[in-house]
């Protein structure tokens, strides 16, 4: 893998994702719902199909034989150990309501281990990214290193939680607001793992993940000193139930809260 080839092109992607958003965000909202149950509202909308196919046209015309696994299109089978994991609008919940929290979210697995993200808010004018053990933050053009908080004093920590499907009643927040003062149930989608990665709250708790979720996200956690873990203490890069927190004294708190 060319880490540099790698790098060069999701800043380039990231710019020409911000400039396809502003030529289009005029445009018709269309709007479906993807749930099969008609009482669960799951949207799917033009603009992510388009920025999903704008984003896999660009990755195969750079990297042609690398796979790739979006949310909106079929997998691309690859010819090699790389495989592009894609999730064109984040949050598209906030996207249709009007919010500026969704993302652009976009990451490079290597034999099935996430080593490069990306995640890009073109509403917020800013990027996460991630490489080489290092995560940064691109904002008016400046490039900061992120660099994760250090509280593992539980009661005290701020955890942002959000339960999704059959995780989304209340147990799990009743068992966690009983040791903590700062939980909050928000919903903010791959942004609260960047802020917890710029060191502004100290856990993330989510059920429920697809991989296109959490595999772009959680080398910008890790890298910027933190962990990420399915409940069960596995890696997380293939989703389901996540726990991301800025040390592992806290991470082993919350683990064994949420396992019992």
């Amino acid at each position: 893998m060319d880490h540099n080839k790698v790098i060069k092109f999701l800043y380039k992607l990231s710019s020409k994702l911000n400039k396809f958003y502003r030529l289009n965000y005029n445009k018709k909202l269309i709007i479906n719902n993807k749930s099969k149950r008609k009482k669960l509202f799951n949207p799917v909308t033009n603009f992510d199909k388009n920025f999903e196919k704008m984003i896999r046209t660009n990755i195969i015309k750079l990297f042609p034989l690398d796979g790739i696994i979006g949310e909106e299109f079929k997998e691309k089978k690859g010819k090699n150990n790389n495989c592009w994991i894609i999730d064109p609008i984040d949050g598209t919940k906030a996207f249709v309501a009007g919010l500026p929290t969704w993302s652009n979210l976009v990451g490079l697995m290597y034999k099935k281990k996430s080593l490069v993200g990306m995640a890009n808010f073109p509403e917020l004018k800013k990027t996460y990214i991630s490489y080489n053990d290092t995560s940064y933050s691109l904002e008016k053009k400046r490039k900061i290193k992120l660099k994760i908080g250090a509280t593992n004093n539980l009661k005290n920590s701020k955890i942002f939680c959000n339960f999704h499907k059959k995780n989304k009643n209340q147990k799990h927040y009743k068992k966690l607001i009983k040791f903590s003062n700062n939980i909050s149930r928000i919903t903010l989608d791959a942004f609260s793992y960047c802020l917890l990665a710029e060191g502004k709250i100290d856990a993330v708790i989510e059920s429920d993940l697809k991989i296109y979720d959490v595999a772009p996200i959680v080398p910008i956690v890790q890298n910027a000193g933190g962990l990420i873990t399915t409940w069960n203490n596995k890696n997380a890069e293939k989703g389901g139930n996540i726990l991301a927190t800025s040390n592992k004294k806290l991470h082993y708190k919350l683990l064994k809260i949420l396992k019992n």
